[in-house]
């Protein structure tokens, strides 16, 4: 079984580094999608000062608002993050923080996020978190906090790219185009161009120049 994880850039577009990941102890029972349905016009004075309707749509952001648990009270038999069972709740407040909220030193901006959890994100553009909500439910002897519950609400972004994110935490399968090559695929997808022969190898291409214009390509998540 899969986990949601949160993967933190420090830019919107595809070339954007990653600045971390947070991957859930539990996942979500319920996930809410509001999409906005204001300004689907522009209206705008013409010449003569008469208002005129433009029919091009504005892009209206999707909110993902979700809540989870983070639980350190040994109930829960999987650990907080891939961390140890010493790691405490408080830092791992601090850690999803880190991903989600704490501004970057030379943007002065929060992270970029995207999440990956089958399927379920996969129409959903680069966001920022506008909201985290975190209440401590459950307290040692010593009032240190062994549970929390999360809330957070992330909201899509407006750019120009393709709607299917472009990140290399997620399988993709583009079209082959003229002129295409594992090179450029490994440099557009991966932010480096090591992983042409990786990309052949899982094609089971018998060289690296084997593309077929018009046909599709795999473009697993790679570990780097």
């Amino acid at each position: 079984m899969s986990d949601l994880t949160i993967y933190a850039y420090k830019s919107w577009n595809r070339s954007g580094r990653r600045i971390g990941s947070f991957k859930l102890q539990l996942n979500p029972i319920h996930i809410s999608v509001q999409k906005s349905t204001d300004n689907l016009k522009d209206d705008n004075k013409d010449a003569s000062g008469e208002t005129k309707t433009s029919n091009t749509s504005k892009f209206q952001p999707a909110k993902i608002t979700f809540k989870f648990t983070l639980d350190n009270t040994g109930v829960v038999a999987k650990s907080i993050n891939n961390k140890s069972k010493y790691y405490s709740i408080t830092d791992s407040i601090k850690d999803l923080q880190k991903c989600t909220v704490n501004p970057d030193r030379s943007t002065h901006k929060n992270p970029y996020v995207h999440m990956t959890w089958g399927n379920t994100f996969l129409d959903f553009n680069y966001g920022q978190v506008t909201a985290l909500k975190y209440d401590y439910t459950f307290f040692d002897r010593r009032g240190n906090p062994l549970r929390a519950e999360v809330t957070m609400t992330v909201t899509e972004i407006e750019h120009n790219y393709n709607r299917k994110f472009q990140s290399p935490d997620i399988t993709k399968m583009p079209t082959i185009k003229d002129k295409d090559n594992l090179v450029k695929y490994s440099i557009d997808h991966y932010d480096d161009k090591k992983y042409y022969i990786r990309i052949a190898e899982y094609n089971n291409l018998p060289s690296v120049r084997a593309l077929v214009n018009g046909k599709k390509i795999i473009l697993p998540p790679l570990k780097k």
